[in-house]
């Protein structure tokens, strides 16, 4: 598909989309938000993509969060009661529950405000080491709304979310990782490579075992520790792992000592 404010390149069964607003240190604005809505409802139903990595374009952010610069015509149909995203939320991203496949942010330079919250709704952070991560909102009269709040405090326990939450303080690279936020920090020059590795230790899985165990997730998310295991094995993707050809395959090519052939999931 045609983009304008963010780049995406597909290699094998990674789609890598990066956020292109340098100018506005990658911002997302009404229809940058609408774009990468669009994005990730074409990767959640292509089959042949199995993960997504998120990052932004040069190395001073990931994306700065809302461009409170640009007007937005609140009028707008596309508009999700009134603010400038789409009903999956800030970059397509943060209200996007349910979703089946894996997204690594790969986070340069800051992630604030809506950039954060766009990370934390990733599976998986790696940062460059020049990285930082804050929920900013409040110095601008305004709150974290995009599911950032509570991310944090699901991320964090209660009193180190409140601690990040109630200064909206900006936390370097080092300190989200030794946090638990972020999976790995390495040399800034490293970092898509970094994001390719983690990709590539997906993709060795097979997709249909993934999408059951993100369900599992997010039903332990939903319902808690027993009633999650008592629901599991009517989730959609737990049947259609176990009934699915990756099942069968997966013991076979490790009987045959060979790599699994893994089936685009449906």
């Amino acid at each position: 598909m045609a983009t304008q404010f963010c780049k995406v390149e597909i290699d094998g069964h990674v789609m890598t989309v990066t956020i292109d607003r340098p100018e506005m240190r990658n911002a997302l604005h009404g229809e940058a938000n609408f774009e990468l809505g669009e994005v990730f409802d074409s990767f959640e139903a292509d089959p042949s993509l199995w993960v997504a990595i998120l990052t932004g374009v040069g190395d001073r952010a990931f994306s700065a969060g809302a461009d409170l610069r640009t007007p937005f015509d609140k009028a707008d149909p596309r508009a999700f009661q009134g603010m400038p995203v789409p009903q999956t939320g800030f970059a397509g991203l943060v209200w996007r529950f349910g979703r089946r496949k894996p997204v690594i942010a790969a986070v340069n330079g800051f992630a604030l405000g809506g950039g954060f919250e766009a990370a934390l709704a990733c599976d998986v952070i790696v940062a460059a080491q020049g990285a930082s991560f804050g929920l900013t909102e409040p110095r601008v009269g305004l709150a974290a709304l995009g599911g950032g709040i509570q991310r944090v405090v699901q991320e964090l326990g209660p009193k180190r979310a409140h601690a990040l939450l109630l200064t909206a303080r900006r936390i370097p690279a080092a300190q989200a990782l030794e946090w638990g936020m972020v999976a790995e920090v390495v040399p800034d020059a490293d970092l898509m490579a970094a994001a390719r590795r983690w990709a590539d230790e997906i993709i060795a899985c097979s997709p249909s075992s993934i999408m059951a165990t993100k369900a599992v997730l997010q039903s332990y998310y939903d319902l808690g520790m027993e009633a999650s295991n008592a629901a599991m094995f009517a989730l959609p993707e737990v049947r259609a792992m176990l009934s699915g050809p990756d099942a069968r395959e997966g013991g076979k090519a490790l009987f045959e000592k060979r790599a699994p052939a893994w089936a685009d999931p449906q």
